[in-house]
């Protein structure tokens, strides 16, 4: 059914000062402008500065998604890395969370994983915005038109925000087909029992309010064409 599956990036931070890169949690502490923090912050959800990470969400949601469907190609995080991960010369979010879809795949899964390496930058910001750009490019340079986009629900509209847009603005894409998938409900669809009480925590978390107004922000800014990468200070 899909020949492309695109895992998203939510960010990736240290577990500890020189420990393991991993996948941001459902609720992750960033910096005053809502960055990701390099490493990992306890969270506590009266915290202003907490919102939604949802990196290991995104990650558990595509690998069931590519186990279902075995896609001729899946990719993760596919993009540059962001400021906080080029200036200390961290590994691409691409890296590490495509290790990890290895991890979580059986041993005969055939969908061939394209990482996008720390080495490649691209001039311009590593965003959303940028990160379909490049998925469509792919999917254009392999002839697979057919292409599911997963992210956690507080992600989607803005994602599918960039979809409309970018279909409308180039035509050389206008023969591909996007979905996007919301992680949250394909995990709910693998399991309700399981997954079901980390997802209300999610959605019921003052951390999704406070990213629900910047993502509606956010897509004021692409629908009028002004989005910029500044993030918002937060004050509390």
């Amino acid at each position: 059914m899909y020949q492309l599956i695109a895992i998203l990036g939510r960010g990736i931070q240290q577990l500890f000062k020189d420990g393991p890169w991993v996948l941001t949690e459902d609720l992750e502490t960033c910096d005053e402008r809502s960055a990701h923090l390099p490493v990992r912050a306890p969270v506590n959800d009266e915290d202003p500065h907490c919102l939604i990470g949802g990196g290991e969400m995104n990650l558990a949601a595509g690998a069931c998604l590519v186990e279902k469907y075995r896609p001729l190609i899946a990719v993760c995080a596919y993009g540059g890395r962001s400021a906080y991960l080029e200036s200390i010369n961290a590994p691409s979010e691409s890296e590490v969370m495509s290790t990890e879809l290895r991890r979580a795949l059986r041993a005969n899964a055939r969908t061939n994983i394209i990482v996008w390496n720390r080495d490649r930058q691209l001039p311009v910001p590593a965003n959303t915005r940028q990160e379909l750009l490049n998925i469509f490019d792919l999917a254009v340079e392999y002839k697979v038109p057919k292409i599911a986009l997963v992210t956690v629900g507080v992600h989607v509209p803005r994602t599918a925000a960039y979809v409309a847009k970018h279909l409308s603005v180039y035509p050389q894409y206008r023969e591909l087909s996007p979905v996007v998938l919301e992680s949250e409900e394909v995990l709910l669809g693998l399991s309700r029992n399981h997954y079901a009480p980390c997802v209300e925590v999610m959605r019921n978390s003052k951390a999704f309010a406070r990213n629900w107004a910047r993502e509606a922000d956010g897509i004021s800014k692409i629908i009028r064409d002004v989005y910029g990468d500044t993030k918002p200070k937060v004050v509390a």
